[in-house]
């Protein structure tokens, strides 16, 4: 049984003047390893931004106490002034 060298196989092609098949100039096997890998990775990734996220959520709820009073809290910062009292005239 001889050893399979593709690089010999593509280097005959090249030589003689004729097409190079894909099978030996890709750089890597056909196969299905690389997209089961990318398939694993990108769960893994989506599974820590989850769980991120979970730990994370509670944390930004308690940052504004004061839900729900927002009205109050502008009423500081609101530029129309009130009017401004009068003495009364007898």
């Amino acid at each position: 049984m001889t050893h399979h060298d593709p690089h010999s196989e593509a280097a005959d092609a090249v030589h003689e003047g004729r097409p190079v098949d894909a099978q030996y100039v890709r750089g890597a096997r056909p196969g299905k390893r690389i997209l089961i890998l990318l398939i694993v990775s990108a769960g893994a990734a989506a599974v820590l931004l989850l769980g991120m996220w979970f730990v994370s959520n509670g944390g930004f709820a308690t940052t504004n106490a004061n839900t729900g009073d927002q009205a109050v809290d502008t009423a500081a910062f609101d530029d129309s002034a009130p009017p401004t009292p009068t003495a009364p005239t007898n």
